[in-house]
């Protein structure tokens, strides 16, 4: 009896493709839920630092409140030495408000209604562009490797980490089925969703042009492919000069984010150094250039795989290499989908020693962002 429901099971699991990455979301979910309702029920002397919102859920922290307040007040700068929601870009916050509208969720419900269910079709877009290019193993160990990751709670939370991965694994897989005009409005609005999302751009570009190597290039698909894109930075950067008559006022204002220019060799030797006297913040530090190795020591196996996809992880690496901080690098690697296909296609032994201690930071880093210490 058993036996035969084990194979009918596995037999629907064969025919539909989609009831893996749904199966792996629901129980990844469900697991994140748990252990953190019980962290947040170790620590009921929690101080929850938010003036307007004192009992926001679970999955809404830090950078949740600054989307909220693009949502209820628009963008508004505090001013230049004050840290302003100008630098959080609106695609998310549209989404959540558009939400808002056509359902009966409000608040920080509706913020989280949009991550999980971009998140769930991120899963599953993410998954079918593995299986078609690789194999449905490779599909699994890389949606594996994803929920492991010590920050994917964020693509759960009220961030906007689900919004551009959803972004990101439909580009890949658009450009996977050369649907070149499908691609260039993803990008974007992924151009809308982070200033990182304009980095899919130059991929684009690549994968398009390799295309038609030593053909002619279409001239209206090459027309569109150079202007569509940018569209949604360009947008949101007029939006923002009638509103604080500076419309890079989102890049300026990363400096009263505590980011400023910097070369890359005094950066890294000033955490080095710190990590090493045990200074400041010092854990921290080390969790953000553990995020850095982890992408450059993948980065050689994504040039074998396709040497784009390695530009694309060392672009954004970028903006935190020449700032004068990699706060949140953990997060921002997060949403570098190709890299965890590099790790699918580690050896065993280094694909298991990954997931391990993935899993183990990953409920350490949400027993910090529950009770609002930083995590990424």
């Amino acid at each position: 009896m058993f036996k035969n429901l084990f194979y009918k099971i596995r037999d629907y699991y064969i025919r539909y493709w989609w009831l893996t990455p749904l199966t792996i979301f629901i129980v990844w979910r469900i697991v994140l839920e748990i252990f953190g309702q019980l962290a947040f029920s170790l620590h009921p002397d929690v101080v929850i630092p938010w003036k307007n919102n004192q009992n926001p859920p679970l999955w809404a922290r830090w950078d949740s409140g600054w989307y909220d307040s693009i949502l209820n007040y628009g963008y508004k700068l505090s001013g230049t030495d004050q840290m302003s929601n100008v630098t959080f870009f609106p695609l998310f916050p549209l989404l959540w408000k558009i939400v808002e509208i056509v359902t009966p969720l409000k608040g920080f419900v509706a913020a989280l209604f949009v991550s999980n269910t971009f998140t769930l079709l991120g899963f599953l877009v993410f998954y079918r562009w593995v299986q078609e290019k690789w194999s449905k193993l490779i599909a699994l160990k890389s949606l594996i490797a994803l929920t492991v990751f010590p920050t994917s709670f964020f693509l759960i939370s009220a961030y906007s980490e689900s919004t551009l991965f959803l972004l990101i694994v439909a580009t890949l897989f658009l450009i996977s089925r050369k649907k070149w005009l499908l691609a260039t409005i993803v990008v974007g609005l992924a151009g809308a969703a982070r200033p990182t999302g304009i980095l899919l751009w130059p991929l684009l570009i690549w994968f398009w042009w390799s295309q038609y190597a030593n053909k002619p290039k279409p001239f209206q698909e090459l027309l569109t492919i150079l202007c569509i894109p940018p569209l949604g930075l360009i947008l949101f950067s007029i939006h923002l000069y009638f509103k604080t008559e500076n419309p890079l006022v989102w890049l300026s204002g990363q400096s009263a984010a505590g980011r400023d220019l910097v070369l890359p060799i005094r950066l890294l030797w000033a955490y080095t150094k710190n990590i090493f006297i045990g200074g400041d913040f010092w854990l921290k530090h080390l969790a953000e250039m553990a995020a850095l190795f982890f992408t450059i020591f993948l980065i050689p196996q994504l040039k074998k795989i396709h040497p784009a996809y390695a530009m694309y992880a060392f672009l954004n690496l970028l903006p935190s290499l020449f700032s004068n901080t990699l706060t949140s690098l953990q997060r921002f690697v997060l949403i570098i989908a190709p890299l965890f296909i590099a790790v699918a296609l580690q050896k065993k032994w280094i694909y298991t020693i990954y997931c391990i201690f993935g899993s183990v930071l990953l409920f350490y880093s949400i027993a910090q962002f529950v009770i609002f210490q930083w995590a990424g």
